[in-house]
């Protein structure tokens, strides 16, 4: 399984991670033309912010929102070219927000992670949706080939409509 791995360090740093939260009146048409939009939805501040640095430094335009519900909202008004979507969360978890999500006719890719569901529980996931899924911990160097994979602009549609994987 891939294992993501952080320094002490590297974890002291993101204790006040910097994440955007996105504003209504705030235009970030600019950003967007030029970088793929990732949302993540994820309830760990930790995980966030490390999400949050490492796809920046991958040259991602990142989102973050703590929850289900707060995807759905930010989903609603920005427009994004893939989440990362963890399962367990509070007021909405991530298998609600991607059951509404696929609902509502969103088709961006969804890449599923979590570090309480076995495996074939998110394997079940492929089959309501996402293209692929992760287990934390997971090695960044994978998390990184499928976000390529999943969610550069130039190949979102060619991977939304080929096979789901399994990164």
């Amino acid at each position: 399984m891939n294992h993501l791995s952080s320094s002490p360090t590297l974890a002291k740093e993101l204790t006040n991670p910097e994440i955007e939260t996105p504003s209504p009146f705030h235009d970030h048409l600019d950003v967007t033309k030029t970088r793929p939009c990732i949302l993540v939805v994820e309830d760990d501040p930790s995980v966030a912010g490390l999400l949050n640095n490492v796809l920046g430094d991958w040259g991602f335009h990142v989102l973050v929102a703590r929850n289900g519900r707060e995807g759905l909202d930010i989903v609603g008004c920005r427009s994004v070219d893939g989440i990362l979507l963890d399962m367990h969360m509070p007021i909405m978890n991530g298998r609600t927000m991607l059951d509404e999500l696929r609902w509502l006719g969103y088709q961006m890719p969804v890449v599923m992670m979590s570090g309480g569901l076995d495996e074939r529980a998110l394997r079940q996931l492929l089959q309501e949706g996402a293209q692929a899924f992760f287990v934390k911990p997971f090695r960044l160097s994978s998390l990184k080939q499928a976000c390529r994979q999943f969610f550069q602009k130039n190949e979102v549609e060619a991977q939304v409509s080929s096979h789901f994987q399994v990164a």
